[in-house]
């Protein structure tokens, strides 16, 4: 067994000489807007060690087409917030009688969605404006239409430009703050769609190819069940049976690269299934197949639906709104995210509030929404400002963070650290909130500290992200490798949500039930003074940072509570 110590010198050697592979894992969503739902701050404080991101300017390359049309979503108004808040709570709370009462799909929109007569009215009102209703799904939060650019222009009271971003990226921009007509005000809270650029940037870090299939490094299915403690779940016989994952994906995979895998490691599991939304998209990476293969490894049996579509604003509002109206899947993984500073509060005036509410609607639903809490460590943003990313530090999300993994000889827990590589300028995404009020489920040892200001603190748990002690994975890419060339090993917080979707799905078939929104219960067992202790379902991460905070005793900005000793965790989180 190698030491931590001479593990951490391997790796800063390691760092020096290799050169990491260029496709990256995790993913970034970008040009979020600040609203004012429940639990949001009305707009942005200016804490006094955060500061805003720098971006670089684009080029304007003149007016757009107006006979272009463009696809645009609505989110719809909801009835009653102070009513939802309520009930999240109760519905989160063991000693409530509501507790894991969730609702339907329909029950929650009969609740707290739109009326008939508002969606209707909603609808009416656009079709009145001159755009084309593309969508009208009683369940949904959004109404979808599309319009020239001429009529968005006249309408909404903006210019939309061609424009260009320094790596030749071209979009369509609008120059200011879109309003809407009073009649479409009384009924949406605002329009997404008026930016097209690519809301997503791809740049986790890889580690490089391994030769062989069932050899080389990296965390193969058995190597991570051990590691974490999984093993005793599985020998019972828990398998993710009768559990659906919705995992949110802006590009395609393979199915032949997941059946390689699973058949290197003897995994029977069920094809993946693929819903397409807003035309679906075009592109490949190896974000879609990480994610699937993670999840079965640890749930091999449960059945995993992909939603992909486009990486603009209107297609992933669209997206996560699908997801939640289908109510098809009782845990959903997300592996997307934002530096939190880079939201834009002009055309883009409407896609948080629809994030927030399909966000809402899954825990009122039962669903369980793991999300990776990004890769560049404190600095979201990918400079020198702190930021955290979006959506991680929603307070209706279970924000996963990252760690390096230093297993024993037989490949049982080892050690730990919260994952920095000041070399490449990477780390598990962690830190203060600028937009979310702290939730009042966020409490317990190491939560009240120095940095603390009130605000949403990231992330809440975590698991092995660093790729020099990574996944190992299969992903063919565009047919640039093939057979054994095609095994490589990949770090990333985008790996910790999927692990730990995957554990809530044994969760779930153990209990026989949906854990549902898991923060609560999360925090109450760290709260109780668990954490790190004889009988603890958390390795407590003390060794190691994020770039700027370091890993501490309890909860902390580089790790939150730490990684699970899955066993015990999943048997408390029953018992409550």
């Amino acid at each position: 067994m190698v030491s931590r110590r001479d593990s951490a010198t391997r790796r800063r050697w390691a760092l020096v000489g290799l050169a990491l592979g260029a496709v990256v894992v995790a993913t970034l969503l970008v040009s979020l807007v600040a609203f004012a739902p429940v639990g949001r701050m009305s707009s942005r404080p200016a804490p006094s060690h955060h500061a805003t991101a720098r971006t670089t300017a684009p080029v304007r390359l003149g007016p757009t087409d107006p006979a272009r049309v463009l696809s645009l979503a609505f989110p719809l108004r909801r009835r009653s917030s102070a009513e939802l808040a309520a009930l999240l709570s109760a519905i989160e709370n063991p000693a409530s009688p509501q507790y894991h009462h969730y609702l339907t799909a329909a029950q929650y929109a009969a609740a707290f969605g739109p009326s008939e007569a508002e969606r209707d009215t909603a609808l009416a009102t656009l079709r009145a404006l001159g755009f084309t209703v593309t969508a009208t799904d009683d369940a949904s939060g959004l109404a979808q239409a599309s319009g020239s650019v001429g009529k968005i222009e006249a309408v909404f009271g903006v210019h939309l430009y061609d424009e260009r971003t320094a790596d030749g990226a071209q979009y369509i921009a609008a120059d200011g703050i879109p309003h809407l007509p009073v009649a479409l005000a009384a009924v949406v809270t605002g329009v997404v769609g008026l930016d097209t650029r690519p809301a997503v940037q791809r740049r986790s870090p890889q580690l490089g190819l391994a030769p062989q299939a069932t050899g080389g490094g990296g965390l193969d299915p058995s190597a991570l069940r051990a590691a974490y403690d999984v093993t005793p779940l599985t020998s019972q016989g828990l398998d993710g049976s009768g559990e659906t994952i919705a995992i949110a994906e802006i590009d395609r995979f393979r199915q032949s690269d997941v059946s390689t895998y699973d058949s290197a490691f003897a995994l029977t599991t069920p094809d993946v299934q693929v819903v397409k939304v807003a035309g679906g998209t075009t592109t490949t990476s190896p974000e879609p197949v990480l994610d699937i293969e993670v999840l079965q490894a640890i749930a091999p049996k449960a059945q995993i639906i992909a939603y992909e579509s486009g990486s603009d604003l209107d297609s992933l509002a669209q997206m996560f709104d699908r997801i939640v109206s289908d109510n098809r899947a009782q845990i959903v993984s997300i592996s997307l995210g934002a530096c939190e500073l880079g939201v834009d509060n002009s055309s883009a005036s409407g896609f948080l509030d629809a994030l927030d509410s399909a966000f809402q609607r899954a825990d009122a639903q039962g669903m369980s929404v793991l999300v990776s809490s990004g890769d560049s460590g404190a600095y979201g943003c990918q400079d020198n400002h702190l930021s955290v990313d979006l959506p991680a530090a929603s307070p209706f999300v279970t924000a996963g963070g990252g760690t390096a993994l230093f297993p024993g000889a037989d490949n049982s827990y080892g050690s730990e650290d919260g994952w920095e590589g000041p070399l490449e300028g990477s780390g598990g995404g962690g830190g203060l909130s600028v937009l979310y009020q702290q939730p009042t489920w966020q409490t317990g040892p190491g939560v009240v500290n120095t940095y603390s200001d009130g605000m949403r603190q990231v992330p809440d748990v975590s698991a092995d992200a660093d790729p020099l002690t990574g996944y190992r994975i299969y992903y063919s890419g565009d047919n640039d490798c093939s057979g054994n060339d095609c095994w490589t090993v990949v770090g990333g917080t985008s790996a910790a949500a999927p692990f730990w979707a995957g554990l809530i799905a044994l969760a779930n078939q153990q209990g026989h039930r949906k854990l549902g929104f898991l923060n609560p219960a999360l925090y109450a067992i760290g709260a109780a003074g668990a954490n790190g202790g004889a009988g603890s379902p958390y390795h407590d991460v003390t060794a190691g940072g994020n770039l700027y905070y370091q890993a501490t005793s309890g909860w902390d900005y580089s790790t939150g509570w730490g990684s699970p000793d899955a066993a015990t965790l999943v048997a408390m989180l029953l018992a409550q």
